[in-house]
């Protein structure tokens, strides 16, 4: 991996993407681009609630202008600096024009994309998976990584395999892009899938490929109720690798539906992968 975007709304600054960024830019040497959205239709205030309230409205928006673009600039500061502090390469991106163009189109250009499972790029708070990061998992060109808003350092790798072609895509992305991390334990979940088609020979040739020492764990029942059960009894130290999201795109597992059921429980970083 050579290229990774960290996305920042610097007026809600996520320290949980830059602990991950920073970690995952030493551990495979990577450059770290911190993607500043400033989209100019979002500010910090309602702008028309200021003219409904201060006599004088024109400098009341001049002085909401300059604060954002203050606490903008703070965030981008605070960004390279801890970049400089740990000694990996860095570029930064301010865009402003519309937020999600941008960022898709900017996701064409790198390996992988580090997105808060919080980011909404509105004033307004939502409920994870939010529109724009739901916008950003299905239109993205390069895999995700969700992030939780607080930091964990990663300990153990979670796949959860249906047999699709799209989960076992995501599975060798996850391999070449993140070595550093290929190499945890491994512990491969599925639900309600025949012993024979989860233990068939090229699965497992794959698998002790890149991690001989995987452990395997066959669920029975509703995949959208066991997985979060499953995973709510794991440490919080755990990544998830899931196989797909993407508009019109059915696997037997995991449809839009339990990516958003993994989003919505905000306890892992989840690696999601699909093959445009």
């Amino acid at each position: 991996m050579k290229k990774i975007l960290a996305v920042f709304d610097g007026l809600k600054f996520s320290d949980s993407t830059l602990q991950y960024a920073v970690k995952l830019g030493i551990q495979h040497d990577a450059l770290i681009t911190g993607v500043f959205l400033e989209d100019p239709t979002y500010t910090s205030r309602g702008i028309y609630q200021l003219y409904n309230e201060k006599e004088y409205a024109y400098d009341s928006v001049k002085d909401l202008v300059r604060e954002d673009r203050q606490e903008r600039d703070a965030a981008v500061d605070r960004f390279e600096k801890a970049c400089k502090e740990a000694s990996v390469n860095y570029l930064v991106h301010r865009d402003r024009e519309l937020a999600i163009r941008d960022l898709l189109k900017e996701s064409r250009y790198a390996d992988l994309l580090l997105i808060d499972v919080s980011e909404s790029m509105t004033r307004y708070t939502e409920d994870p998976p939010t529109h724009f990061v739901k916008e950003i998992l299905a239109g993205a060109r390069c895999p995700v990584l969700i992030l939780p808003q607080h930091f964990s350092d990663i300990k153990k790798v979670f796949w959860l395999y249906d047999g699709s072609p799209v989960s076992i895509y995501a599975f060798k992305m996850f391999s070449y892009l993140l070595p550093v991390l290929s190499a945890l334990p491994l512990e491969v979940l599925t639900v309600d899938l025949p012993e024979v088609t989860l233990y068939n020979d090229m699965v497992k040739e794959l698998i002790a490929l890149h991690t001989p020492q995987a452990n395997y764990h066959l669920l029975k029942g509703v995949p959208e109720v066991e997985i979060p059960r499953f995973m709510r009894k794991q440490e919080k130290d755990s990544l998830l690798i899931l196989g797909a999201y993407q508009r019109g795109a059915l696997s037997m597992l995991f449809k839009t539906s339990m990516a958003d059921v993994l989003v919505k429980e905000h306890q892992w970083p989840l690696f999601v992968a699909h093959n445009k």
